[in-house]
């Protein structure tokens, strides 16, 4: 466990510095994290407008999923409460960002449920989205919000519940 920890603090510090001495790709991370909640949130609800249009049953079961997991994310990071790298290891968010719980990351396990619930759907729309996923989950760590633990937790939490809920039941 103590080679876990020590290998998620220098890798969050490795790609953290990487991003501050890259100007550009420093803008490209702050762009990503500052829109990506904003566009999975309105991806989630365009699909779930569509479906209630259509008059597609799968929207109960699409809503029931998404915000089941998420609501389980957010319980499971209040009990674990980890810290997160930039309470830790004196650096300086890219973002501004209150210091609330790390593991597991909410945007990585809420982008992953959204791709599994489109997957769910169709899915060629929901391998891209998990593309968009996966940039979202490690922005978060090039910026110093998460660990990659962090973030492999969030994306195991919404594969793994979006896979058995969607495609187990």
């Amino acid at each position: 466990m103590k080679n876990i920890k020590y290998i998620d603090k220098k890798i969050v510090l490795e790609l953290y510095n990487f991003t501050l001495r890259h100007k550009f790709f420093h803008l490209v991370i702050k762009f990503i994290i500052n829109i990506s909640s904003y566009v999975f949130f309105l991806l989630f609800i365009v699909e779930a407008a569509i479906l209630v249009l259509c008059g597609d049953f799968r929207v109960f079961k699409f809503a029931s999923v998404v915000i089941g997991v998420i609501f389980f994310n957010m319980f499971l990071r209040k009990v674990i409460n980890r810290k997160r790298p930039f309470d830790v290891l004196g650096i300086k968010s890219l973002v501004e960002h209150k210091s609330l719980g790390s593991f597991p990351s909410n945007h990585s396990a809420s982008s992953m449920i959204i791709a599994v619930a489109f997957m769910y759907l169709d899915f060629n729309m929901g391998f891209w989205i998990l593309f968009m996923a996966l940039i979202t989950g490690i922005s978060r760590v090039f910026a110093g919000l998460h660990y990659v633990s962090d973030v492999v937790g969030g994306f195991f939490v919404g594969a793994f519940l979006g896979c058995l809920l969607f495609f187990m039941t």
